[in-house]
């Protein structure tokens, strides 16, 4: 008899994404992370924002433009006034909505939420991986499982070449993308040539 265990791991952001641009001070495309201040400059009447960046090795600055010459009468006085005191929800949602527009847009931190559907660890032979990605967190695939399953990525490669983990789509090709809003996928107990290695991982809240 075969024994199933469902699980299922939502990805929940935990900071702000980065955003990847050429580093003046580095000279080649670093990572830039919001600091969550604004730089601000009213002329007659008109308003430009920046949200200012930083390099995440250097600290050299870059102020990514929000808007320019916004009449301020145009303002919602709340939004003018979150502006002028760098307020931290208001910077992490521009933060979060450039970097979707970005189009280099670089791995986000996150942490998983982890939910035991259904079935017994000890029993198990095959586990069927439930991965929600709710918020749109960008966050490349085979990190998730990586750091979810307490693995190396080359040791993960090796499930995927084994048979020990199957996914819809091509595995070697997914592995490398974003996480997508649903992904199912099936670890094979069987298959697994790791013998450290086991299903309690998949529920291990010690793990990010």
């Amino acid at each position: 008899m075969s024994f199933v265990l469902n699980v299922e791991w939502i990805v929940v952001r935990s900071g702000t994404p980065n955003i990847n641009r050429p580093c003046q001070r580095c000279g080649v495309v670093k990572s830039f992370g919001s600091t969550g201040k604004f730089r601000l400059n009213a002329n007659g009447g008109q308003l430009d924002a920046w949200l200012i960046y930083r390099c995440i090795d250097c600290s050299s600055r870059w102020n990514r433009t929000l808007f320019e010459r916004r009449p301020v009468g145009d303002l919602q006085p709340d939004l003018l006034e979150a502006l002028q005191r760098n307020d931290q929800g208001l910077a992490d949602a521009f933060a979060c909505k450039l970097a979707g527009v970005s189009g280099s847009c670089a791995d986000t931190e996150f942490g998983l939420e982890r939910r035991l559907v259904s079935g017994v660890c000890a029993h198990a032979d095959k586990a069927v991986l439930t991965l929600l990605n709710p918020d749109h967190v960008e966050v490349r695939l085979d990190k998730v499982l990586a750091i979810g399953l307490g693995l190396s990525r080359s040791n993960l490669s090796n499930m995927v070449t084994r048979g020990a983990l199957k996914m819809p789509l091509s595995a070697a090709k997914a592995l490398k993308r974003r996480v997508p809003e649903q992904l199912v996928c099936e670890l094979d107990r069987s298959a697994e040539p790791y013998k450290t290695v086991g299903f309690e991982g998949l529920l291990d809240l010690s793990l990010p």
